[in-house]
């Protein structure tokens, strides 16, 4: 019995099934992205502490208690 097919068969069914799951996790941060109510990440340059919170976290603070503008472009 010849079993030489089952080597390309398990190898198109894996990559079939990593793209179905690349496209889900797409759509799901596309989702994600869309939703006001989802807090932005620090290191967003529209975050909280303006994209700098890992770089130095006292940076992002100014005297006004205002997060300031980011560092990195």
């Amino acid at each position: 019995m010849d079993f030489a097919w089952i080597v390309p068969l398990l190898a198109l069914t894996t990559m079939l099934v990593v793209c179905i799951y690349a496209m889900m996790s797409k759509v799901a941060v596309e989702d994600r992205m869309d939703d006001p109510s989802v807090p932005k990440s620090t290191l967003a340059k529209d975050g909280p502490q303006g994209g700098v919170a890992m770089i130095d976290p006292d940076a992002a603070m100014t005297r006004q208690g205002r997060f300031a503008e980011p560092v990195l472009e």
